[in-house]
Parts: structure tokens; sequence; C-alpha cells
């Protein structure tokens, strides 16, 4: 089997739920190693959401949270713990690429924002995909693609004129842009 185009690239991977896994997914299954920055203090939400394995909720049974996941290592760090904001820091030191998707803000008050990291390894790319953004009134709110959305007037736009807006879900997720800190 040949190489494949990404193989060789380092990304420490602190995104949960579902466009920021979905995105190193795609990095890992193109060949970059992943590492995917995890505390059981809060567990990713597909972690403890069904469907499940068999029907038997567990941390490591959740489908969605498989699927989305594969091909990534994961470390269990508590990153409010001294020695684990080491263990993070040690993380993007090694990487090339550090994601995130939290609301804005949360990885500068972790001690992890952009300024940080690339003091850390002056090299590093960051991928901040917070959904309000990093900036503005908004920006503290974490989100959802349903929220944005109903946020945006997508839903009000879709559907049939006589009904209510319709819910379309988390497509937003998908066609949204993310933000640079």
């Amino acid at each position: 089997m040949g190489k494949l185009p990404l193989e060789g690239i380092k990304v420490a991977d602190f995104c949960w739920v579902w466009t920021g896994p979905t995105t190193t997914k795609v990095l890992a299954d193109f060949g970059a190693t992943v590492v995917k920055i995890e505390s059981k203090a809060r567990p990713e939400t597909w972690r403890i959401q069904p469907p499940f394995k068999d029907n038997i909720p567990g941390f490591n049974r959740g489908g969605i949270f498989n699927t989305i996941n594969t091909g990534k290592y994961s470390v269990n760090i508590n990153l409010a713990h001294p020695r684990g904001k080491e263990l993070a820091k040690r993380l993007i030191a090694w990487a090339d690429i550090v994601t995130e998707n939290y609301a804005g803000g949360s990885m500068k008050e972790m001690g992890f924002g952009y300024e940080v990291c690339k003091e850390i390894n002056p090299g590093v790319i960051m991928l901040s995909s917070s959904m309000m953004g990093q900036t503005g009134p908004w920006s503290i709110l974490p989100g959802y693609g349903d929220l944005l959305s109903a946020i945006s007037g997508v839903n009000e736009i879709s559907g049939w004129p006589d009904h209510p807006p319709s819910e379309i879900g988390y497509y937003t997720d998908y066609v949204r842009r993310g933000s640079m800190p």
C-alpha cells in the first residue's frame, strides 16, 4: 500500500461532539496521526449517548462516538490539574496542528489559547471551530448546528410556507466556517 497524503502530520485534537471530531477523522483517514485529548471528568457527549453496541451503555460503546473517531489515538487528561496541563503542553509541542471547537475563549481560559500554543510550538497551526467565533457578544456561547440553523434563519427558510419552520438538524455544522483566534 502506498503512502497516505497526510502521513507524518501530527494533530493534537481537543475537539468534541460532531464537526471537530469529523474533521479530525478525515485527517486521520488521510494518514495524519491524531491524538484525541479527553477527560473522564467531562466525557465527550457522544461517548455517553446511544446507540450503544449491543444496547449496553458504556464509556467505550457509543456508536456515533466510535464512528466519528476511527483512526485516532485517545488520551484521558484532566486539563484542570497542573500535571494534566503539562501533558497537554507536551502534546501541543509535538503537534503540527492543534484543533478545538469549544466556545470562544475556552482554550485561552484553560491556558492553551493561540498565543500560548505559538509560544510552545512556533510552527503550530491552530484550527478553532467555535460556532459563535472567538470574539463578539455571542462568542462565549457553546453551540450545536441545530442552534445555528435557528439563529441564522436557515430553519425559517426551510419547509413549507403554510407550516412552522422546519428543524433541519446539524446541517450547519457542515456548512459553516470555523474561526481562528
